[in-house]
């Protein structure tokens, strides 16, 4: 009983410190790239440029990874997220060397959003594959962990970089890059080492079947790219929100805390949720209330309202998240986990590219409260949309 209780904790460690990472690039490079571009000299609509062809390029990695990972071979997750923590790192060290020409930096800028973008569905496939093969990992306790960890880096990042300047951004995703690549060979040696072979996907079921097979999924995945357009929308762009506020850097940061804390509840206690309603009526209700969010942002007059408005989050995105992902895994056959992680992992990254390449445009050209407005229009498309194609996995 003691040695499985060990597994259980050193699996789920691993795999905690794998989720905090993953989370904490998009509190400390995502959150603050505005911030950095700005520094750059980048106007709003220049921004949205940068960060739309940085989420265009990962969105067509994601695709070509989740094929590739799932035929099996030597392409082992464990080793593409170590490999892909090195490639962050060195994206890191270019925006914080000295000497190094603006063009460089922004390139390491580039390279380290383009490798987090794609971590979330691979970090979620690493851990749901293992968990069907039998490793004690527990997914819940780590998402919220990892929840945690946005909390503190954001919070930490914005008062760094109000003390410290620009570089604390870089400074921190330089951490988080090596604690990546800890992090996959730990999970590694400690979730999933000496468990079954993973089941491998039929090669003719590999080649673009996978949303025939999963028609009403296929549509759920539709719905999913409207809510995560509405969430990008005004998170990565909250920098422009909090101006127009009267709030800093600092309030920047907290408030992107506050969105992450509140999340806890719902992602350590999503297994009694679990119990008390089907994982599908989470993902409606959760879709339809993601709309609370923007309207709290509308109304908002100072940071403090910004805080509130952040706080719906727990029972909007938060719940989104986990939820989508459970919901993911009981829709997939057996061979089709890593695929189907990867879908929802595009449908983010999709979300996020519409985000990133109009954003910019919208507050420059029409203002944040307009930008807001198309959030909450997304929302409710997004919400209505999970409402008709969210059913029962059998």
């Amino acid at each position: 009983m003691k040695q499985e209780r060990r597994k259980w904790v050193n699996a789920t460690s691993a795999y905690a410190l794998l989720h905090i990472v993953c989370w904490g690039f998009y509190a400390v490079t995502m959150g603050f790239s505005s911030n950095v571009l700005h520094g750059f000299g980048f106007t709003d609509s220049k921004i949205s440029v940068f960060l739309g062809t940085c989420t265009a390029l990962s969105c067509v990695a994601q695709l070509v990874l989740a094929e590739v990972v799932s035929r099996g071979g030597r392409w082992k997750l464990w080793k593409i997220l170590t490999g892909m923590g090195g490639m962050i790192l060195a994206g890191n060290l270019l925006l914080l060397l000295p000497g190094v020409p603006r063009v460089g930096k922004e390139l390491g800028l580039g390279i380290s959003i383009l490798l987090l973008l794609l971590l979330p569905a691979l970090i979620n496939a690493v851990g749901m594959e293992a968990i069907h093969r039998g490793s004690p990992t527990n997914y819940s306790i780590a998402r919220g962990i990892g929840s945690l960890g946005y909390s503190i880096l954001a919070f930490a990042t914005g008062t760094l970089v109000r003390l410290r300047g620009l570089n604390m951004v870089a400074m921190m995703g330089a951490l988080c890059a090596v604690a990546l690549a800890a992090g996959a060979v730990w999970y590694h040696l400690a979730g999933e080492q000496d468990l079954s072979k993973p089941i491998v996907a039929e090669q003719q079921e590999t080649e673009g079947s996978f949303l025939r097979k999963y028609p009403l999924f296929t549509a759920f995945l539709l719905g999913s790219v409207f809510l995560q357009y509405s969430h990008n929308l005004v998170s990565n762009f909250l920098y422009q929100i909090m101006v127009t506020k009267q709030g800093s850097a600092q309030e920047q940061g907290i408030a992107s805390a506050i969105c992450a804390f509140v999340e806890l509840p719902v992602m350590f206690g999503f297994p009694l949720l679990a119990k008390k309603c089907k994982v599908s009526h989470w993902v409606i209700f959760s879709g339809l209330f993601m709309a609370a969010k923007p309207v709290g942002l509308l109304l908002a007059a100072t940071p403090g309202g910004i805080y509130l408005a952040q706080a719906t989050q727990m029972l909007g995105y938060g719940l989104y998240v986990i939820s989508s992902v459970n919901y993911g895994e009981q829709v997939a056959g057996s061979g089709d986990s890593v695929r189907a992680q990867s879908y929802l992992g595009a449908a983010c990254t999709l979300g996020n590219l519409l985000a990133m390449s109009s954003g910019g445009f919208l507050c420059q050209h029409f203002g944040v409260p307009v930008m807001i407005l198309v959030s909450l229009g997304a929302a409710l498309v997004g919400g209505i949309v999970t409402l008709f194609t969210a059913r029962d996995a059998k």
